[in-house]
């Protein structure tokens, strides 16, 4: 499967909110965010070695947005800041 260059800059997008959401101290790293999240660490994992062949659910995104003020729109269109508040 072949992801279109908009999905692989959403995929990139995401795992740059995560690093700093790291970064932040906010979580510890991927581990803390697929296990809080029920999510298969080695699918994440899959998707973030080989983001032109594997697909982001779009319920990573949700739980980013929720969860911890990502912005939606700028991981989606890369557009605005990457949070929507200042975050504790």
């Amino acid at each position: 499967m072949n992801i279109s260059h908009e999905g692989i800059m959403i995929t990139e997008r995401f795992f740059q909110a995560i690093e700093e959401l790291k970064s932040m101290k906010k979580i510890r790293g991927l581990q803390t965010f697929t296990r809080e999240h029920g999510i298969n660490r080695w699918n994440m994992n899959s998707v973030k070695s080989s983001p032109s062949t594997r697909v982001l659910k779009p319920e990573w995104i949700c739980y980013l947005v929720k969860d911890y003020g990502v912005s939606a729109e700028w991981v989606i269109t890369g557009k605005g800041k990457m949070f929507n508040q200042k975050i504790k």
